[in-house]
């Protein structure tokens, strides 16, 4: 691992056998950003207003996320910028990292928003496109615990303990968001 990318598959070894595709999409899908994203979302929906449209929560789950994106993009191109590891590097090299590394940010609105969105075309009933919008990233976060402990070996039983504590925390962690913003 790297100070840099710790979580990429350039941190693997070089003596280990190729990645899977699973663990391919693991390693970019389940990041410390698409966790955040996660929180971020679920927070935003948390705290519309009870007498906000699905369209209204959409639009503002959608724009929020946005602003937090170009934001950990821009810092995070400056930051790797300045690392020795980018010494000669092209700013554009940089700025290709960051969009790989704040992808999650994105990846993490994607379920939330299609249940608004279905809502908000009359697809669903709002009611429960906005409930299940709100829950999903909750069982998102207890999954991320299940392939945690299962990535680290552990049986079945630790690993549903641990989604369970992972989707636990993560409804916390959302309640305290929302309750201070």
């Amino acid at each position: 691992m790297t100070a840099d990318a710790p979580f990429s598959p350039a941190s693997e070894s070089a003596d280990t056998a190729p990645l899977s595709r699973w663990r391919r999409f693991r390693l970019a899908v389940v990041t410390p950003q698409s966790i955040y994203g996660t929180l971020l979302v679920s927070a935003i929906i948390g705290a519309a207003a009870p007498d906000a449209t699905d369209r209204d929560v959409l639009i503002t789950t959608i724009g929020t996320v946005l602003v937090f994106w170009v934001a950990h993009v821009f810092a995070e191109a400056i930051a790797h910028y300045g690392t020795q590891k980018a010494i000669g590097l092209p700013m554009l090299v940089s700025l290709k990292h960051s969009l790989r590394s704040a992808a999650g940010l994105l990846y993490a609105a994607l379920v939330p928003c299609v249940f608004l969105l279905l809502g908000a075309l009359g697809i669903m009933d709002e009611s429960l496109a906005y409930t299940i919008s709100l829950w999903i990233p909750v069982f998102l976060l207890g999954a991320l615990g299940w392939f945690a402990f299962a990535d680290r070996g552990s049986v079945w039983w630790v690993r549903l303990l641990g989604s369970i504590v992972t989707g636990l925390l993560g409804l916390f962690v959302i309640l305290l968001k929302i309750t201070l913003h």
